[in-house]
């Protein structure tokens, strides 16, 4: 089935029954094909079902699809015929972890930071209703962890307040960014993910009065005019529909019918729609599924049907630092450690077994962990902050007027800084 794929149109005519043996033969694909090369094994196998339905939905590339961050979209490009590319994944003259613009017209943004898209997408549907380009849709796919970074909600603010604009807002709630969500906005998504209870409601009013003579259904029609009132009680999904944006959802994003049935409704509405979709990272793959820590979000060339890592291991830098600053901690009780979101790959996971009252996971938001340092730094403590060299980017101004103006005591750590063989 999958070698008769060359773009999102062979997709078009396949029947449910077809569509789930794709699902399964991309799977099959992806365990064999990144085991060998590396790269984000988990993130894809999750999204199978959902991007199948998303092409199968929409139009692309004149509909413009967005990947947030970009990591998860490997069964995109194997669904916009790049299967055959995959041997030289990540590698030179193959092809890229992340969309790539030279690669595909159906690649729009790439730059591989998270929580953009949402901005993204606001200007490019924002773009196509000044242009009276009325006819494209914009679909931006973001994950869990996206909505744990800023700027995703100074977009939500900005999109919030448009009712013209052909934007549908996939959320893929797996609970996860790099290693599990923390904080407020998980859970939110996780009481949303467990409350059904106004939808059966509102089924079960509309057959048990539509059934009752005379008064049934203008007592329904009061009942679903004062819904949201309802909604907000049992279904507390209020946060997002405050804002102005429909909400539709749970969905389970395994179930392409679903998904397929939830992403036609959302085109309908003519205005910006968020769909609350439940996915499980490293879905299909029992080694995936068996790493609690990391559902094998990135992994290197690795055995296929076991996940054990193949070559030698080595001490690496990250490894030194990590031992290092549990040493220290040791010492000095002054000591906290702060990351974004990546607990596991800067080393301080170690750390926080260690001391888990002195690490602090702000999620992906760099600006507010500097800025944060340096108020911990004011109280007496000596943070020390851990992130990716690429991700600290995003709080230069935060690193200036907040840390060095201020001649705050913080210590940044940054890893993979300069040529590394690991993208992360």
């Amino acid at each position: 089935m999958l070698d008769s794929i060359k773009g999102p149109h062979d997709l078009k005519a396949l029947s449910h029954e077809e569509v789930e043996q794709l699902s399964e033969e991309i799977r099959h694909f992806l365990i064999t094909k990144v085991s060998k090369t590396g790269g984000h094994l988990g993130p894809n196998l999750g999204v199978v079902e959902l991007t199948i339905a998303i092409h199968r939905t929409f139009d692309s590339p004149k509909d413009v699809i967005l990947f947030d961050t970009g990591h998860q979209s490997y069964v995109h490009k194997i669904l916009t015929g790049r299967a055959d590319k995959f041997d030289l994944l990540r590698q030179r003259d193959g092809i890229a972890g992340y969309p790539n613009r030279s690669e595909s017209v159906h690649d729009v943004i790439e730059n591989s930071h998270a929580s953009t898209a949402l901005s993204w997408g606001d200007g490019i549907s924002r773009g196509f209703s000044l242009t009276g380009q009325n006819d494209r849709h914009v679909v931006v796919v973001v994950g869990d962890g996206t909505l744990t970074g800023g700027m995703s909600w100074e977009a939500l603010n900005n999109i919030a307040a448009a009712n013209d604009r052909n934007l549908i807002i996939v959320v893929n709630d797996n609970e996860r960014s790099y290693s599990p969500t923390i904080g407020g906005v998980a859970t939110y998504l996780s009481t949303l993910r467990v409350t059904r209870g106004y939808e059966r409601f509102l089924d079960w009013g509309k057959e048990v009065l539509s059934k009752t003579p005379v008064v049934g259904n203008p007592i329904y029609e009061t009942l679903h005019g004062v819904k949201k009132g309802i909604k907000d009680i049992v279904a507390p999904q209020g946060m997002f529909e405050d804002l102005g944006l429909k909400y539709v959802g749970p969905i389970d994003g395994h179930d392409v019918a679903a998904m397929e049935r939830a992403l036609n409704q959302a085109k309908e509405f003519g205005e910006p729609v968020l769909l609350h979709v439940i996915t499980e990272k490293g879905k299909g793959h029992q080694p995936a599924i068996a790493d609690e820590a990391e559902k094998f979000h990135a992994v290197g060339i690795v055995d296929p049907e076991t996940g054990t890592p193949l070559g030698k291991s080595k001490t690496s830098w990250t490894s030194v630092f990590s031992d290092e600053l549990v040493s220290i901690g040791q010492q000095r009780k002054d000591i906290v450690a702060i990351t974004a979101a990546m607990l596991g790959p800067t080393g301080l996971d170690k750390f926080e077994k260690v001391f888990p009252e002195r690490t602090i996971d702000v999620g992906i938001a760099e600006q507010h962990a500097v800025t944060s340092a340096a108020g911990l730094a004011f109280a007496g403590l000596h943070p020390v902050v851990a992130v990716y060299s690429t991700f600290l980017n995003r709080a230069f101004d935060q690193m200036l007027m907040d840390v060095a103006l201020h001649k705050a005591g913080v210590t940044f750590v940054l890893d993979r800084a300069g040529i590394t063989g690991d993208d992360g």
